[in-house]
């Protein structure tokens, strides 16, 4: 891989590093005290008749946040023939889901809505289980906010990552550890080697490719698969530009794409390539027209507001402020 197909691979792998890494709240839950046990477990009566209270308030909750309309929450919740809540990555995912209305909706409110959730889907049990780790979760993310953002090095970032895997042997056994963040922490770990390898200017060509060839190899192929995932996209796009600067008709960019990427994702490239080149046209025609109104001997204010009609014909309140800003930069 060479040029600007290398950098865009890279890219792809340093933005998904970034957001495993990057988990930030916009607003500071309370912050329940540290569990240190193992699997989850029931508290002391105490918890149970508040998360009974939570389930309570969530029941009587009305409208979801405007964020889930039309949504499914991710992440699936599971429980086995005794009834104990199935720890995976999933619960995290169905965690993340409710947090991330987090300043649509106060936490106190999302806990009803969680609560109430929770108990709707499993048994009393495992949603009591499941209720434990959250509060756990919630106070992991809270403490979170507390450590030092990292400067963009790979060191920085690698002591970013070593913080939070600290951090999360406060809160949670090994074995939820390994469940909500196992898979992210070896594709964070592979990723930053891969940056490291790109930025060490003492190798050889010949020897960085080897080693990152190297490095790939010794993946699981799951996360094997999600690296050559991340770089499909990018890879596509340099070769529909030469199928393109080739003369290809839209028959044939359409069937590459359709055997890389699949025929939905076939359909919505050539519908983005369609809204593009409709946009296209509709920018080169107010061009023209926008050159003839200056070039119509109208005094200078009555250009501009013969210009901004003509943007209002053409085109929607967003799309005006896109021609503004490319007729600033000279379009």
């Amino acid at each position: 891989m060479k040029g600007p197909l290398a950098l865009a691979a890279t890219m792809s792998l340093l933005v998904v590093t970034l957001a495993l890494m990057g988990v930030w709240w916009r607003e500071t839950p309370s912050e329940p005290a540290p569990a240190r046990s193992g699997a989850p477990a029931a508290d002391p009566d105490g918890g149970e008749s508040e998360f009974q209270d939570y389930v309570a308030r969530g029941r009587k909750l009305g409208e979801e946040p405007a964020s889930w309309r039309g949504t499914v929450p991710d992440g699936a919740l599971r429980e086995d023939e005794r009834g104990n809540l199935i720890v995976s990555e999933d619960v995290r995912r169905r965690f993340d889901y409710f947090l991330s209305a987090l300043g649509e909706e106060e936490l106190n409110v999302l806990r009803g809505r969680v609560a109430a959730h929770l108990r709707g889907a499993l048994s009393e049990r495992a949603a009591r289980q499941a209720w434990d780790l959250f509060e756990r979760y919630i106070g992991y993310r809270s403490a979170l906010r507390e450590l030092d953002e990292h400067d963009g090095s790979v060191a920085g970032m690698r002591q970013s990552l070593e913080e939070r895997r600290a951090l999360r042997d406060q809160w949670f056994s090994a074995a939820t550890r390994e469940a909500f963040f196992g898979f992210r922490d070896r594709y964070a770990d592979f990723a930053l080697q891969r940056r490291a390898l790109l930025e060490n200017e003492q190798l050889e060509p010949a020897e960085k490719q080897a080693r990152l060839e190297a490095l790939e190899a010794g993946l699981p192929e799951d996360m094997r698969e999600m690296v050559r995932a991340s770089r499909r996209p990018s890879e596509v796009a340099e070769a529909v530009r030469q199928l393109r600067e080739q003369g290809a008709p839209e028959a044939r960019v359409y069937q590459y794409r359709e055997q890389r990427l699949g025929a939905e994702a076939a359909e919505r490239l050539g519908e983005l390539d369609r809204r593009r080149e409709a946009w296209r046209e509709r920018y080169q025609a107010y061009q023209a027209q926008r050159r003839a109104i200056e070039d119509s001997g109208l005094a200078e204010e009555d250009r501009e507001d013969a210009i901004q009609r003509l943007r209002a014909s053409l085109f929607d309140e967003a799309e005006q402020r896109r021609v503004r800003a490319l007729d600033r930069i000279g379009g």
